[in-house]
């Protein structure tokens, strides 16, 4: 049978929005194929409490280049979130608050943990391929902190915020991950938070998702599952649940550990099917709660032992309520199921605190995510991240998780929806 379009897309996140959007401009017949009732994928803006909340990706910044070309282009605007007022950090043997001029001190010493990575990440939006690289890619983020020169206040501040960017406790995440973060942040360890936490688009990342399938030139399928895909030198054969489609070329751009869920005939490599199978492992929580009216403004983080590794105020609900917002290491450990958990987590980090109402999504368990954001465990991420970027015949690769710069980030996500409608584009002229 004749392909009934150039590309099918698979996957109506970011990366597959964004590579449908350019082989449409390119004026190539295009298919994108969603199994959720909405497009956006992990940049999802929802009510909570009567707020607007991202359940998703929310931070933004303008050295992430493909991001903020977005931004440019649909002449999109970024609001500064609010600083807290008071800060803390729960240690073993209670909360202790921080004065202005440690809590500046603290965000320094990203910089002693660190130390070095300007050699092992010269280039930050690069895959780096040096033999020190691969080595301090075998580390795992605990035994990096173990190895650096902290007292225990120190130790126990990094060990929440390298919790906190994994979304994993930190003897499974491979240090090249905090390192990496470190480098795109401009090597500077107060940029680290700038970067992830102090910016976010106006009016959510519904804003770019609506400018994106705005310009879409090409027909959309909602709740369409994709369950297998079969390619041969004729082109490629989808089988979805709402029946057969067939494309010149495919693009897959779901997370990488959904992949799995996918058939493919011919199967995919052999380390395709092995990061699959494995996963990445950045399986932790975000978590909404309103608070009782009148809580101040706040921020309090604690060591990965705990359950959860910061929380801190949002805004103000209609009601004269306070949305905080909150990141564990481990759905498992603290399931947005277990409202009375996740409340006394939330009441043990903040001093006076009494929580009302509990909300957010449990990506983990959401079969199209199955992960909050990409983070490898140690020895992965360079033995893996080449080959999974690798188009195999007529199908692309796309998705955040395996972005070369931003990974994880909704830059990440744009910059392997670009190069994945290059690569597509490349088969068919």
């Amino acid at each position: 049978m004749e392909p009934a379009v150039d590309v099918a897309v698979v996957g109506g996140g970011l990366a597959g929005l964004t590579a449908a959007r350019e082989l449409g401009r390119r004026g190539r017949s295009v298919l994108l194929l969603e199994a959720r009732d909405r497009l956006g994928g992990r940049a999802w803006v929802s009510s909570f409490a009567g707020v607007d909340v991202e359940m998703g990706g929310a931070f933004v910044h303008w050295s992430q280049p493909h991001l903020w070309a977005e931004v440019t282009s649909y002449g999109l605007d970024i609001v500064e979130l609010p600083e807290p007022e008071k800060a803390f950090l729960r240690r073993d043997d209670g909360l202790e608050e921080l004065s202005a001029d440690v809590f500046i001190a603290l965000n320094g010493s990203f910089e002693r943990l660190c130390h070095g990575a300007q050699a092992l990440l010269p280039q930050p939006m690069s895959i780096p391929g040096s033999p020190e690289a691969v080595e301090a890619d075998l580390r795992s983020t605990a035994e990096a902190l173990a190895a650096t020169d902290l007292d225990p206040l120190h130790r126990d501040y990094l060990d929440a915020v390298c919790a906190g960017l994994s979304s994993a406790p930190n003897d499974r995440v491979g240090y090249l991950n905090i390192a990496k973060t470190f480098a795109l942040a401009g090597f500077v360890g107060e940029q680290v938070f700038e970067t992830n936490g102090r910016w976010a688009l106006r009016g959510g990342t519904r804003s770019l998702v609506d400018a994106m399938a705005s310009d879409l030139r090409g027909e959309v399928l909602l709740d369409t599952r994709v369950d297998q895909i079969a390619q041969d030198d004729a082109g490629v054969t989808l089988q979805t649940s709402e029946g057969e489609r067939h494309a010149s070329a495919a693009i897959v751009a779901v997370p990488l550990n959904t992949l799995g869920s996918v058939r493919f005939d011919p199967e995919l490599s052999d380390t395709k099917r092995e990061a699959a199978n494995e996963g990445v492992v950045s399986l932790g929580v975000k978590i909404w709660a309103k608070l009782a009216g009148g809580f101040p403004s706040a921020f309090s983080a604690a060591p990965d032992r705990f359950p959860l590794s910061f929380v801190e105020t949002f805004s103000s609900t209609p009601d004269g309520g306070t949305v905080v917002l909150g990141f564990g290491p481990s759905a498992a450990a603290l399931p947005l199921s277990d409202p009375d958990s996740v409340a006394r987590a939330i009441e043990d980090l903040l001093p006076g605190a009494r929580v009302e109402e509990i909300g957010g999504h449990d990506w983990v368990q959401d079969p199209f995510a199955g992960e909050t954001w990409a983070t490898y465990s140690p020895g992965t991420w360079l033995r893996w991240l080449p080959e999974l970027e690798r188009m195999e015949g007529r199908i692309a690769f796309a998705g955040s998780d395996i972005a070369r710069g931003w990974g994880s980030y909704m830059d990440g996500a744009i910059e392997t929806g670009l190069r994945a409608s290059r690569e597509t584009e490349a088969i068919l002229s």
